[in-house]
C-alpha cells in the first residue's frame, strides 16, 4: 500500500456542554504551522448551544459540526471516525490547549516511516495542582521517559 504524497489530518474532538472551553480549543487549532485539513466536532448531545461558537470558528477554521445522540466518548468518537475524511485522524479534548505545531508533529511520524498505525503526545497540565490521577499520570509517564520530575527538590 502507498501513501499518498501529502497526507490529509482530521482533527476530531468530542464536547458536550462546554462551549466555552471548545472555543479556548478551536483558538489554539486556528494558529497551526500546519492546518488541519477538517475539524470535525462531535457534539454529544448538548443542552447548551455551540452556535456562537462555530460562527466565530467557522471561517478560520474547515469545519464540521455533527450530533451523536448516543451518550459517551466511545459513541461520539466512533461517529468522528466515520465522519472524518483524513488520512490520519488525531484527537484532542474540548478542555485541552495544543501548540502551535501539534498537527504538524503529530503527522510527522507518518511520512517518517510506512508501518507507523498510531502516535501520541505528551499532554502537559497548565498547572501542576489537581487530582490523584493527574498526578499518577505526570509521575507515570515521566518514570516511562526516564527523566526526572523537574519540580523535584
Amino acid at each position: 500500500m502507498t501513501r499518498p504524497s501529502r497526507l490529509r489530518a482530521s482533527v476530531v474532538v468530542v464536547t458536550k456542554n462546554r462551549p466555552g472551553m471548545l472555543a479556548g480549543l478551536l483558538a489554539s487549532l486556528a494558529t497551526q504551522s500546519l492546518a488541519p485539513d477538517e475539524v470535525v466536532v462531535v457534539d454529544n448531545d448538548s443542552a447548551l448551544s455551540y452556535d456562537a461558537v462555530f460562527h466565530e470558528y467557522r471561517d478560520r477554521l474547515p469545519l464540521r459540526t455533527v450530533v451523536e445522540r448516543i451518550p459517551g466518548i466511545p459513541a461520539a468518537r466512533n461517529r468522528g471516525i466515520a465522519e472524518a475524511t483524513g488520512d490520519v485522524i488525531l484527537f484532542t479534548d474540548d478542555d485541552c490547549r495544543v501548540e502551535p505545531d501539534w498537527v504538524e508533529r503529530m503527522v510527522r511520524p507518518f511520512y517518517l516511516n510506512p508501518h507507523i498505525g498510531a502516535v501520541g503526545g505528551e499532554i502537559l497540565s497548565e498547572s501542576r495542582v489537581g487530582g490523584l490521577v493527574e498526578e499518577f499520570c505526570v509521575e507515570e509517564t515521566l518514570m516511562r521517559m526516564g527523566r526526572p520530575d523537574e519540580d523535584a527538590a
